[in-house]
């Protein structure tokens, strides 16, 4: 007996197939009746494997190996071929990460654009597409009868994505707007709890535990969702969602960490575990320059205890060693954050008797105008076209701090300055599209001064009003279309 082929390094599936069907012709020559899968079962012999599922799950494996090698390292070419021969772009790796999120953690900007456009596309139906929107519709507002008679009618679409960008199922909807009824129909029917999004790469879990009652969390994970949840945009796992992003919900945390969450800095901040927190400094003294995800404009530990409101946390990490003058990446100090977060009087003090001091931003989010005045006459164009401050008013902008922005705006901050927020440089009109739900009072307020919205960003290269309406903000498209925006 021969021995059998080596299996070539860059072997694909479509290649595989091909030389199959070739096999087949030359098959059928001696037996008419050859099928196409007694070509395959050859081929895969041939290479030594017992069946033609053995073989293609190797490839399978050695081309999602290779794609997510190609992921971390920014080869889009080799990332391209990957996906023209079929790679999935929903695949996660051992750390639960789609190569979206691969790209996007890294900065691999051109790579991230790919991955966009390929998890974007969307092939189906429009009578599909239509019953989807209902479905996920009824969801959303709770209408459990509606949604029973919808999935009668389509069960197949139990599980399907919805059309919007993030590609939620109707699972994920549901819990993220707490419809106790909707859930259980749900996951009576079946509903798959392991399904990730693709906005935030998370699971409907990840959506409950920062938003729906506990009941919900508690159905999801007796429906066997992923306690830990590694791998989302955030980077904070489930129980980040429920301490970290506005919120701690001390009550979902206990229960998801008696099921089997884990702490991290992050959550141990949040949760005020003062144990853990000098734990983790212990085994890893570099943590204390720890970075949150962009979502999080890239704030350290210090930061995070600022932004969350826990003074007991601010003064540990102090005495642990966190430096006070540390920025996050929009060159916030914790000290800025605090203000920014309308923080305890006693985080302000804290850090101030470390030797933080009152910037422009955190003067004018604190109403400190004396302060704020006195800085700007030192250097007005440090809110000019190129001044370091400038940043303020997109920031101010996301925190709808209409006082601020007007006060900015009547002391000359350039409207139309771009600055990087949330890995892209872009506008703080454009910023107005963004937040939940718009802002359609500053949108009006930032025209009113001279903000061009016909100015591109720089990551999508996208105006203003291209941004309210992938946002689905109507009435801020309206607005800056009455304004002479174009897209």
């Amino acid at each position: 007996m021969n021995s059998p082929r080596s299996l070539p390094l860059r072997a694909n599936l479509e290649h595989l197939r091909n030389q199959a069907k070739q096999r087949l012709k030359a098959m059928r020559v001696q037996d008419p009746a050859a099928r196409l899968t007694d070509a395959q079962l050859a081929i895969a012999r041939e290479y030594g494997f017992a069946s033609w599922r053995q073989l293609k799950a190797t490839v399978d494996a050695r081309d999602r190996e290779r794609a997510f090698a190609a992921a971390y390292a920014g080869d889009l070419d080799t990332v391209r071929r990957a996906l023209d021969d079929g790679f999935n772009p929903g695949a996660t790796d051992a750390t639960g990460r789609t190569i979206h999120q691969i790209a996007k953690t890294l900065g691999h900007t051109d790579l991230e654009l790919l991955m966009r456009v390929h998890q974007e596309r969307d092939e189906r139906r429009d009578e599909v597409k239509r019953a989807v929107e209902s479905i996920h519709e009824a969801a959303a507002e709770g209408r459990a009868d509606e949604l029973q008679r919808l999935l009668d009618a389509h069960p197949d679409l139990l599980d399907a994505r919805g059309v919007s960008w993030e590609r939620q199922t109707v699972l994920h909807r549901a819990a993220w707007k707490n419809r106790l009824a909707c859930v259980r129909l749900l996951l009576e029917r079946g509903a798959n709890v392991g399904i990730r999004d693709f906005g935030n790469n998370a699971y409907a879990l990840h959506f409950a535990a920062s938003e729906a009652d506990l009941a919900i969390v508690a159905m999801l994970v007796e429906a066997g969702a992923d306690v830990v949840g590694e791998g989302d945009d955030h980077h904070l796992d489930v129980l980040g969602w429920a301490t970290c992003l506005g919120r701690v919900r001390e009550d979902v945390a206990e229960y998801l960490l008696r099921a089997g969450a884990r702490l991290n800095i992050w959550s141990a901040i949040a949760l005020g575990r003062a144990d853990a927190v000098r734990a983790f400094v212990a085994s890893a003294p570099s943590i204390l320059s720890a970075r949150m995800s962009r979502n999080e404009h890239g704030r350290a530990p210090l930061h995070h205890a600022a932004a969350v409101n826990r003074p007991a946390m601010v003064r540990l990490l102090l005495e642990l060693g966190a430096n006070v003058h540390a920025t996050d990446d929009v060159g916030r100090t914790a000290l800025t954050v605090a203000a920014a977060a309308n923080a305890d009087p006693s985080i302000l003090g804290l850090l101030q008797d470390a030797g933080a001091t009152l910037d422009l931003l955190a003067a004018v989010a604190l109403g400190r105008h004396d302060l704020a005045e006195r800085i700007l006459a030192e250097d007005a164009t440090r809110i000019g076209a190129d001044g370091r401050d400038t940043v303020a008013l997109h920031l101010l902008v996301a925190q709808r701090h209409v006082e601020g922005v007007r006060w900015l705006i009547e002391r000359g901050v350039d409207v139309n300055a771009k600055r990087v927020l949330w890995d892209c440089n872009h506008t703080a009109l454009h910023v107005t599209t963004e937040l939940p739900g718009g802002a359609i009072e500053l949108t009006r307020i930032l025209l009113d001064a001279g903000a061009d919205p016909n100015i591109r960003d720089d990551k999508y290269e996208a105006t203003v009003l291209g941004w309210a309406e992938f946002c689905a903000q109507p009435e801020i498209a309206d607005l800056l279309r009455r304004r002479g925006a174009t897209t």
